[in-house]
């Protein structure tokens, strides 16, 4: 079974990045985990001024934040799971079409027999080849004999 590349070296339409999360203290983006900012509060906290405690206006408020941030963070994981969904679904939706898409410097096109779905995404089985749907220029009905 033949595999088209969907690296830099691919043409073709389309394509999504996919976002990650970050679970360490403090990534080369320079964005923080919800522990690390727990740990930090728990030592601003340790080794506060007795006679100065911390303004508790803005404690509440460094809490609201974090925990704002928290919730955006479930949001995004949602929105990639019903994405990821939907890809899905519309892959499925183009089995026994015909597509067309770009390999190797040249134009093919031929029917989907089946769809494959793994991690990176769907995947549509034409004939012996397997095309990543971000590859796909064209879509259209299989003409029958």
């Amino acid at each position: 079974m033949t595999t088209i590349p969907t690296g830099p070296y691919a043409t073709g339409l389309g394509g999504a990045a996919s976002a990650g999360t970050g679970t360490a203290a403090s990534g080369a983006s320079g964005t923080m985990t919800s522990d690390a900012f727990l740990k930090l509060l728990v030592a601003q906290l340790k080794y506060q001024d007795p006679s100065k405690p911390v303004d508790s206006a803005a404690f509440m408020a460094q809490t609201a934040q974090m925990q704002m941030v928290e919730t955006m963070n479930k949001l995004v994981t949602q929105n990639a799971a019903i994405i990821s969904g939907q890809n899905s679904l519309s892959a499925l939706a183009l089995v026994g079409q015909d597509v067309t898409w770009q390999a190797d410097g040249a134009t093919h096109t031929g029917k989907v027999d089946a769809v494959r779905l793994d991690a990176t995404g769907p995947v549509l089985v034409v004939g012996k080849t397997e095309v990543p749907i971000s590859v796909v220029s064209q879509v259209g009905t299989a003409h029958q004999a």
